[in-house]
């Protein structure tokens, strides 16, 4: 059998630069955001915006880098665990994950010093706290589309989706393909057992609305 290289691949992006810039952004400003405040510090409201979780001054710092960092940790692991393999065979879609990566973490770094502006300013602080998240998430995502295009394109496969979605190649003889946008399978729908397991996945949706309707 030939031997074949495995893909070369950056471990990182660029767009790794922007949360960890932000990051230092942050622990720069953060002694003085934090100065005057009550300790414990608000860090989560109800719906109605009223503080029912509070973190100490010491911890806040754990929970403003922590919880940014796990989010980049996790989206950077599960990008690179599939580099290789029939997922991501030419490693396009871990690098095309690398916007979104970037970016989100970028949006929880911001929502981290954003909370600490509640106290002092009030509740409409988190209408933009969101908001610029959201702004930030939605942009990462236009960015991974656009760049994962380039792997519809390129894949052979594509002749044999319709309308874009659904897989239907009935000399494949494989019942579960590779996602072509994303990292997962998908059914190969020329298959007729691929309608009984569609079905299957469908049902227990289908109960949980009847009940809701009969109740």
């Amino acid at each position: 059998m030939e031997q074949v290289d495995p893909p070369q691949v950056a471990w990182f992006s660029p767009w790794d630069l922007l949360p960890l810039v932000g990051a230092l952004a942050l622990a720069l400003a953060l002694p003085g955001l934090m100065h005057g405040l009550p300790d414990p510090i608000p860090t989560h409201f109800n719906a109605r915006g009223i503080a029912n979780g509070w973190t100490s001054q010491a911890g806040y710092p754990w929970l403003a880098f922590g919880l940014p960092a796990a989010i980049w940790a996790v989206l950077w692991l599960t990008g690179r665990a599939f580099v290789g393999s029939d997922q991501d065979p030419d490693g396009r879609k871990s690098s095309a994950m690398a916007p979104l990566r970037g970016l989100i973490t970028l949006g929880l770094l911001g929502m981290m010093a954003g909370g600490l502006f509640i106290p002092r300013h009030g509740q409409g602080v988190i209408v933009w706290m969101i908001g610029g998240f959201l702004a930030l998430a939605l942009l990462g995502i236009l960015l991974m589309a656009r760049q994962m295009k380039q792997t519809l394109r390129d894949d052979k496969r594509s002749e044999h989706y319709r309308w874009g979605l659904f897989y239907v190649n009935p000399e494949d003889p494989a019942l579960w393909v590779p996602k072509r946008l994303g990292l997962g399978w998908t059914l190969n729908f020329a298959h007729d057992l691929s309608w009984i397991i569609l079905a299957l996945l469908l049902l227990p949706v289908a109960l949980v609305i009847s009940l809701t309707r009969t109740h």
